[in-house]
């Protein structure tokens, strides 16, 4: 690989970071944003759903396992 084609892969990578970590970003305030609009019985079923497929943690969004890990990614970049 010429010095020229990793400076390229290089690029490429940081650049995909930088993609998923604004996805990230986003879809951290669409739940932000579809929390603030549900009732607490939609939260509560909303936590069943979660629960049974899995993907849930602590909370019913796993909001603080999201918040880490765009932390990190903000370190990162």
């Amino acid at each position: 690989m010429t010095a020229d084609q990793a400076a390229a892969r290089q690029a490429s990578h940081e650049n995909l970071q930088r993609i998923l970590l604004r996805e990230l970003e986003m879809a951290h305030q669409i739940i932000l944003n579809g929390l603030a609009l549900m009732t607490p019985e939609q939260k509560n079923a909303w936590a069943e759903m979660n629960a049974a497929s899995g993907s849930d943690s602590a909370g019913t969004t796993r909001y603080h396992e999201r918040l880490a890990a765009i932390e990190r990614a903000k370190e990162q970049a």
